[in-house]
Order: C-alpha cells, then sequence, then structure tokens
C-alpha cells in the first residue's frame, strides 16, 4: 500500500478524533453533527494517500477542508469545532504535535499565525465544551488506554474504512483525486 506509515497515522487520528466527540461533545445536536463529521473527518487524506505522494495529498486536503484555517473557504460554527476537536485529539496519537487545542491556540495566537478574532472563536467554543485550559493526553488514562488498544493498525482495517466511506458518502473526495489525476498525466 502507497503511504502506508501515512495511512496508519491518519487512521489513528480518527479514531483519537471521535473518541474526543464523544468525550468533550455533550449538546445532542451539535453532537450528532460531530460524530457525522467524525465519519469523515480526513477520510480524502486517506483516499488521496492510495494515489498521490503525501505531501500532495496533505496540501489538497488543507486547501480543501475548512476545519483548516489556513484556507480561505467560509466557516460555519460547526466547523470552528471541527478544527478544535482536532487539535484537541492531535497529542493523542501524533507524537509531533503535543499540545492540546487551548495550548496550540495560544501559540498560534503569540505567533500571530492565528488571528485574534479567529482564537478567540475558539477558545470560546474550547470554553463551552469544557477544554479551555492546559491539560494534556497524559491526564487522561481513559483516552491512552484506548488509543494504546489501536496499535495494530493493518492495511485491511484501513481498506476496510476506506470501502466504508466511498459506499457511504456519495459526495466523496474519489472526484477530486480523479479530477487531479486527470490534470496530471
Amino acid at each position: 500500500m502507497k503511504n502506508l506509515k501515512w495511512c496508519i497515522y491518519t487512521y489513528r487520528h480518527r479514531k483519537a478524533f471521535e473518541y474526543c466527540v464523544h468525550k468533550y461533545i455533550r449538546e445532542p445536536a451539535l453532537k450528532t453533527e460531530m460524530l457525522r463529521r467524525a465519519a469523515v473527518h480526513d477520510m480524502d487524506k486517506m483516499i488521496m494517500y492510495l494515489f498521490m505522494d503525501q505531501k500532495t495529498a496533505q496540501e489538497m486536503h488543507v486547501n480543501t477542508q475548512p476545519h483548516h484555517l489556513e484556507n480561505d473557504l467560509p466557516r460555519t460554527y460547526e466547523d470552528y469545532v471541527e478544527t478544535v476537536i482536532d487539535y484537541e485529539c492531535a497529542p493523542y496519537t501524533k507524537p509531533d504535535k503535543p499540545l492540546n487545542a487551548y495550548d496550540f491556540t495560544q501559540l498560534l495566537m503569540d505567533w500571530k499565525a492565528l488571528d485574534e478574532e479567529t482564537g478567540n472563536k475558539l477558545i470560546s467554543i474550547m470554553e463551552e465544551i469544557g477544554i479551555a485550559n492546559s491539560t494534556t493526553y497524559f491526564d487522561d488514562e481513559e483516552g491512552r488506554k484506548y488509543i494504546d488498544s489501536l496499535d495494530e493498525v493493518t492495511e485491511e482495517m484501513i481498506y476496510e474504512e476506506i470501502l466504508t466511506y466511498i459506499n457511504e458518502h456519495p459526495d466523496n473526495a474519489l472526484n477530486m483525486i480523479l479530477e487531479h489525476v486527470r490534470n496530471n498525466k
């Protein structure tokens, strides 16, 4: 499998994302929406990894997903919640990203890589869901146990997740990938 390492990295991240949605989102309608998003979170990238180099797939993902603040796409409240959960779950599976949502947002604001208005929106959401603090992944014993149980991610697990996504989401990223392949022949 092309980019197996990155597929495993993303698979584990997606599981941490879903875990954090279950753990932190309490309001029923928002939880329903965020669980729907958890089912598709970063799946475009997983599919692109099968056909493209990691850097190209990552760039396309960041440029086309509103939960990534590096682009100029319009955003909804739910997009910002997805950003917060994405930041919060990063330390669970990404040793290269050890900061939780609050600390990462503060760092981005200190570096002026995130404007104050957007940073304050994210912090407001963190306050709403109870994570506007500097706790760490290591403080979450239940989360650590869950993530540790994912150590043996196989190609079959990844293919199953990709096939489920393609079958259950007709608006999936496959069309974007096919367009990229056609344009780069």
